[in-house]
């Protein structure tokens, strides 16, 4: 197999992903992670968080969400705020979301800007 790019992993992964093929995603978008691709890391977080093609584990998908939102994924840290606005495996910190919310709004993530404005 000819090597790809981080990039076109994460492609690949999406690809998968939207063919219900998620064991398939979860490889591309862990090696994609594991290139510093926070588009693969946010993918692989939403994979441990829904458990789809793996067992759910939140504990794995806040420390996907953490490393993409680390390499300035804006989905990443969108889901890590939502993870801590919830108080979803880690401890409820409304400061801590806010401000992982407030990144992903600055990094082009509309969700999170929607978000924002509903404050």
């Amino acid at each position: 197999m000819a090597s790809q790019t981080p990039k076109e992993l994460v492609d690949l992964g999406m690809l998968s992903y939207g063919k219900q093929d998620f064991s398939k995603a979860r490889k591309y978008f862990e090696r994609a992670c594991g290139l510093n691709n926070g588009g693969g890391c946010s993918g692989l977080g939403f994979l441990y968080k829904s458990g789809k093609g793996v067992k759910q584990d939140l504990k794995k998908a806040t420390q996907s969400y953490s490393k993409a939102c680390d390499l300035n994924n804006g989905g990443g840290c969108g889901n890590l705020g939502v993870l801590y606005q919830k108080g979803e495996v880690v401890e409820k910190d409304l400061t801590k979301a806010d401000q992982y919310i407030s990144k992903a709004c600055k990094l082009g993530d509309q969700e999170a800007c929607e978000v924002l404005k509903e404050k």
